[in-house]
């Protein structure tokens, strides 16, 4: 089995540290080399990076040319909304197909450039599977039994670490779900928890989890409050999205294989070859 490089942006952010430090423990069968090199936002986090016994340099974006990848690079890119789209401009022009999970930014301009160029990639704003199950499910019902619950209401709240600025993807990925419902959901009604004092008062979050997790709640109400309906999940930690993240992987580098070009996928797309 050929070995996969894997190009790291956003360390040492949270979420890519913790997609590292699974790469580095060589989990779910890949055989996976973690490049020496990685991407970080600015000067104040270029250094070097360590975790695992594992080791990159972390190069600013003001020097990221100076970066060299070998054949069959993959990236993985968990940095923030408002550096994603630069990114996914470097990977294309670059040549480096690319997996990102940042979340907040333009993703049809992302796709549009992925097309336009000559790598394929997998951009998705939630990695974690259960959670993608969930969503699948709900998205099936609402194409089958369009309008089912028309007159409902209902509520959605998501609660996440304080640090956490955007509104849940995987909150607004629902929201049509529930329209086609026959529910008067929208994003702007989306209730964005992030108040470690609610979260641990109100949500029971613990104490551990509160600078990582990720609380849905989804409740539904017939008019007249005789019916109720909830739907909710709860993850603690980053683990279920850094686990989804190397299934990509394994997926993109199998259609790199196959010379698959100028594509853009989901994680449903990695749901179904699995």
């Amino acid at each position: 089995m050929s070995r996969i490089p894997l190009l790291f942006s956003g360390l040492p952010g949270k979420m890519a540290a913790e997609v590292f430090t699974l790469a580095a423990e060589q989990q779910h069968g890949l055989n996976l080399q973690l490049h020496p090199q990685g991407l970080c936002g600015s000067e104040r986090h270029a250094g070097t990076y360590e975790t695992q016994g594992a080791r990159v340099e972390l190069l600013p974006e003001a020097k990221r040319d100076a970066l060299q990848c070998p054949p069959g690079t993959i990236a993985i890119d968990y940095s923030t909304p408002d550096a994603a789209l630069r990114n996914v401009r470097f990977f294309v022009e670059r040549g480096i197909p690319f997996i990102m999970g940042t979340t907040g930014f333009d993703r049809a301009e992302a796709v549009r450039l992925v097309e336009a160029g000559n790598v394929p990639a997998v951009i998705a704003p939630n990695m974690g599977i259960p959670i993608l199950l969930i969503q699948r499910a709900l998205s099936q019902l609402a194409k089958e039994f369009p309008g089912a619950l028309q007159g409902y209401s209902v509520t959605i709240q998501e609660s996440h670490q304080s640090t956490k600025k955007d509104t849940s993807g995987t909150a607004k990925a629902l929201v049509n779900a529930f329209q086609q419902l026959g529910l008067p959901a929208s994003t702007e009604a989306i209730q964005m928890v992030r108040n470690p004092e609610v979260q641990r008062r109100e949500l029971s979050v613990p104490e551990e989890f509160l600078g990582g997790h990720a609380y849905h709640f989804y409740n539904v109400s017939s008019p007249d409050e005789s019916v109720k309906l909830g739907l909710s999940h709860c993850i603690h930690g980053r683990r279920v999205y850094a686990e989804g993240t190397l299934k990509a992987v394994a997926f993109l580098n199998q259609r790199v294989m196959e010379g698959v070009r100028g594509v853009c996928y989901s994680m449903e797309d990695v749901l179904r070859a699995l």
